[in-house]
């Protein structure tokens, strides 16, 4: 009877210490389902953080296996450049083992070099003394020389002057010969006549002869005179050498008696208008006129200065010359 009271009782007394235990353990279960749960959301958003922190790291990757490649490339370029300046450096050093060589050579030379320029130096100095007292030599030679080539020029041109005044003479002794042909040749034409005649080495016509009184138109007479007169000139000039530039002049003169009319001012007029008209009719009968020269001298060439005898001075006179 003690025990069966006492059960009965510990039934009681179990079944809330049960259902508090349960709570308990419900509570637990509750709570870990809970932090597993809130775990599971914070796992979850880790592990997607972790998914894009992976995606971002294999973007890196692969960015950097990009620049590992480029990388390789720009150190194998590198390598050929190392290369390539390694073989320059050895060129360069043997260059350089090769200069210091030529440069102690150099210096070896130099030594000498430096007294063989001094002693060049002093010959140098000797000869620019020398070459001073030959520079002052040549200026009074070129002074000299100078004085004796204005002496030769002036020589030069007095030969010259000399050659063409000799040339001149020659053609004037031939002139002169052709001219005593023409003459005599003239002479014969036109016979013995007293208004014609030869004073000195002129050819003289009368004007009566060729003009009216106070007329510078040829005469019918006058005309048949110049035409035996050219015919003369024609043979004498066909056989004068062509290098002898020879000229007839043909010279008007006139008295002192005044003449004024509307045709003549003054004897000037008149004696050079009858100069001209014989000479336009030599050049008619075909004599040619660069052989040919007009001048009129008017009253101021007299033959005879006696008044009563002053007709002479009326007259064409003719002189076969060189130019």
């Amino acid at each position: 009877m003690f025990f069966a009271r006492p059960r009965n009782s510990t039934r009681l007394e179990v079944w809330p210490t049960f259902v508090d235990a349960l709570s308990t353990v419900l509570m637990a279960i509750v709570f870990v389902l809970m932090t597993f749960l809130v775990a599971q959301v914070f796992l979850v958003e880790t592990i997607n953080d972790r998914d894009t922190e992976l995606a971002k790291l294999q973007s890196q990757l692969r960015q950097l296996e990009l620049n590992l490649t480029k990388a390789k490339d720009q150190y194998e370029t590198a390598s050929l450049k190392v290369t390539t300046l390694e073989e320059l450096i050895k060129n360069l050093n043997s260059q350089l083992e090769k200069l210091t060589q030529d440069v102690t050579l150099e210096k070896q030379q130099h030594g000498e070099q430096k007294t063989l320029n001094e002693r060049i130096k002093t010959d140098l100095e000797k000869l620019e003394e020398r070459l001073k007292q030959l520079q002052n030599l040549l200026e009074q030679a070129q002074e000299e020389s100078s004085k004796k080539d204005e002496e030769a020029k002036k020589l030069q041109l007095n030969l010259q002057g000399l050659e063409k005044e000799n040339e001149k003479h020659k053609n004037a002794i031939k002139v002169g010969q052709f001219r005593s042909q023409f003459f005599a040749q003239l002479k014969n034409i036109l016979g013995d006549r007293s208004d014609v005649r030869v004073v000195d080495d002129r050819f003289v016509f009368q004007s009566e002869v060729l003009f009216a009184i106070g007329s510078a138109e040829l005469g019918e007479d006058g005309k048949e005179q110049l035409n035996g007169l050219v015919k003369a000139l024609k043979e004498i000039g066909s056989k004068i050498p062509p290098e002898i530039n020879w000229i007839l002049r043909v010279d008007g003169h006139t008295d002192n008696r005044p003449i004024k009319s509307t045709q003549f001012p003054s004897n000037w007029e008149l004696s050079t208008a009858r100069a001209i008209a014989v000479v336009q009719y030599m050049i008619g009968k075909g004599i040619d006129g660069k052989h040919l020269v007009a001048a009129g001298f008017g009253e101021f060439q007299p033959l005879n200065t006696d008044k009563k005898d002053i007709e002479r001075n009326r007259r064409i006179e003719f002189k076969l010359d060189q130019r």
